[in-house]
């Protein structure tokens, strides 16, 4: 049955969903459909014969990746095994498994995540014998990174930084493990140096969407238009006015480059928002309209105008914090359910105290963007000593556990014995036996790995799994490293050995539910453990606003909503350009909420430091037309009517 799009999306949006040939620029306004137009436009391109292995789909998240994904295949019923749809960094991660060996490593690669690289980092301060006290390292890593990726470049008076970024790269390198920024420079130097490569994936990537384009950074829109360039194929969807990502490479200036790189492009401007209620459209519409360098558009609704927007000033953080879980509980008891409610803050400085407060007012609530168990660092150490006990061949977690904790073995010792395994077609456990015979390692280092290698041994020969994790821990004296690595913080070490401890029992309970199962049943069993919400649960969402994207509620609380918080006072310090940014981050927000909008201001603020800060709500606020809010009679009214309605519930329900 052909698929009828005037039928199913409105005029704008099948007319892009209908164009399948040549560059398309489609500006979608906040929760104007376009992963429906998206879906619909897959769908077309597919019941016009082009072949599915032919189309790549990329987003920003695993999230919104597998819920195109699962569209498609619902609307066209069909499996779809070799359509692509998945974000830039998995993207990336597909090319290098496939043709990494162009620029020298090995296809068993690494990835390594901020952790693993801050650890990396502090390994090399270390053996270029400088003083890790010196340094900030999540600094440093930050700083790496824009390096890398062409964002900033050292000065004069950076040697001894430039010196460990140097020893970083190399040792990368040796430890055959690449980055999140290698998963997308690195593509593009095997397309710059392997010409070939770039048109085995042109023939293979015919027709290219990109979502979010808003977010690209320079690197990725490289990538995809470097791909995209021979057949010229590509629909990117975006809205200048929600790049808010600018802090970790994006560039919504991308638009602009898209507009000049292909000027045969064709434009569609969604506008039609199916979302927020009018009242919430049209304040979102007044504050963005105040960034001058933008893509016009106005965006419009179908939808009653709804209740107006409440801004609800607090004497303290505190106050804020229990207003919105007492307003949340009364709802509730109103009929609204607790996953209707979304609380946004600026910084996650702001969520310790509301958590608290929901979990004192006993509310169900869940923390997005949260860390799975199993990526916690001290986790994957004792996993990867797992993984070496039950597969001597994993190199990767060899090359995790050989000098963690730091037992003198050096890169240069490492990359020896990397050139023997090559040369001699062994793994890295392999070589470092056959190494140990010879006299081509030091006898201090021979001394290192030879101790490392009968640890090994002496564990796979411990019967009792569950207290494997336990003797690891203790043998290699895990918790003095911690405590090496923060002097300052035992609370950090304490939490960190915490969490050992919990593998430890995670692992003995597995044993006792399954007596038949090995170690390596419950080690691949972590390998599929999402420990993300499955959306079943009824809970509030706390969150900051950054994390929100792509998100919506029918009732939004904005935390926080004091000048210095928003705009955020630092980042207006570092350039006062960046309220542009700190504006359409609000425009974020407020285009969360669906039915219902309360913003929150406090006078005073405790800070980190544990001092009382004085606070004046956000500039941003004066934004908002005054027809537009609640005023102070109505929410008087409003909170009787509200207790009136409570007090009639509760005594329906005894009644009962």
């Amino acid at each position: 049955m052909a698929i009828n799009l005037r039928a199913l999306l409105n005029k704008q949006q099948a007319e892009a969903a209908e164009t399948l040939e040549g560059p398309l620029l489609i500006i979608a306004g906040a929760g104007s459909g376009k992963t429906r137009m998206i879906t619909y436009r897959i769908a077309k391109m597919l019941e016009s014969g082009i072949d599915e292995k032919n189309i790549l789909a990329l987003t920003f998240t695993n999230k919104a990746a597998k819920e195109m994904s699962d569209r498609i295949r619902e609307l066209t019923k069909k499996k779809l095994k070799d359509l692509t749809t998945t974000t830039f960094h998995s993207f990336g991660l597909i090319l290098l498994k496939k043709y990494i060996h162009h620029l020298g490593y090995h296809n068993n690669f690494s990835l390594y995540d901020a952790n693993d690289n801050q650890a990396l980092i502090k390994n090399c301060i270390i053996s270029l014998g400088y003083q890790i006290p010196d340094y900030n390292i999540y600094s440093l890593a930050a700083l790496f990174s824009d390096v890398k990726t062409g964002r900033k470049t050292f000065n004069e008076e950076e040697s001894a930084v430039k010196e460990i970024y140097n020893e970083w790269l190399l040792s990368q390198k040796a430890y055959n493990v690449v980055d999140f920024d290698d998963l997308i420079l690195l593509p593009i130097r095997i397309f710059e140096k392997k010409p070939f490569v770039l048109e085995e994936v042109q023939e293979r990537y015919r027709y290219i969407l990109v979502d979010e384009f808003q977010d690209t950074s320079l690197l990725q829109y490289k990538m995809v238009s470097m791909i995209a360039g021979k057949y010229r194929n590509i629909a990117v969807v975006g809205d200048d006015d929600q790049s808010i990502y600018s802090w970790r490479g994006a560039n919504y200036e991308n638009i602009r480059m898209f507009e000049r790189d292909f000027p045969e492009r064709k434009e569609f401007k969604l506008e039609q928002n199916y979302r927020s209620s009018g009242v919430i459209l049209n304040a979102a519409n007044a504050v963005i309209k105040h960034n001058t360098e933008r893509k016009e558009k106005v965006l419009w609704t179908e939808s009653a105008e709804g209740a107006e927007i409440s801004i609800r000033h607090h004497d303290s953080g505190d106050d804020e914090a229990t207003f919105i879980a007492e307003d949340i509980k009364r709802k509730v008891r109103d009929g609204e359910r607790f996953s209707s409610f979304g609380i946004l803050v600026r910084t996650n400085s702001l969520i310790t105290q509301l958590e608290n407060t929901l979990l004192e007012s006993s509310i169900p609530h869940k923390i997005s963007g949260g860390q799975s168990f199993y990526d916690r660092r001290e986790i994957r150490d004792m996993l990867c000593y797992l993984k070496v006990l039950t597969n001597e061949k994993d190199d990767v977690s060899l090359l995790r556990i050989i000098n963690t904790p730091r037992r003198g073995i050096g890169r240069t010792t490492i990359e020896k014995i990397r050139e023997y395994a090559d040369s001699n077609y062994k793994s890295l456990a392999e070589s470092i036996k056959d190494l140990l015979l010879t006299d081509k390692i030091q006898d201090r280092t021979k001394k290192a790995l030879l101790s490392f290698m009968n640890l090994l041994e002496s564990w796979r020969h411990i019967d009792n799994i569950s207290s494997l994790v336990d003797k690891i821990t203790q043998d290699i004296a895990y918790r003095n490293m911690l405590m090496e690595e923060y002097p300052e913080s035992p609370k950090t070490v304490e939490y960190k050995m915490t969490g050992i401890r919990i593998l430890s029992d995670r692992i003995r309970k597995y044993i006792e539910r399954n007596p038949d199962a090995t170690l390596s049943d419950y080690i691949n069993l972590t390998a599929l453990v999402n420990e993300e919400e499955d959306g079943t649960e009824e809970k509030v969402s706390l969150m900051t606003m950054h994390a929100s994207k792509g998100l919506e509620f029918n009732i939004v609380y904005i935390a926080g909503m004091d000048d210095d918080i928003i705009p955020s006072k630092r980042s207006l310090e570092e350039n006062p350009d960046n309220i542009y940014e700190e504006r359409r981050l609000f425009y974020v927000a407020i285009t969360r909420a669906r039915k219902e909008l309360i913003i929150n201001t406090a006078k005073t603020r405790v800070n980190s430091m544990g001092e009382v800060k004085v606070s004046l709500p956000s500039r941003f606020l004066e934004e908002i037309p005054t027809d537009l809010l609640m005023n102070e009679k109505k929410m008087k009214e409003e909170s009787m009517k509200n207790n009136l309605n409570s007090l009639r519930n509760l005594l329906k329900k005894y009644s009962n």
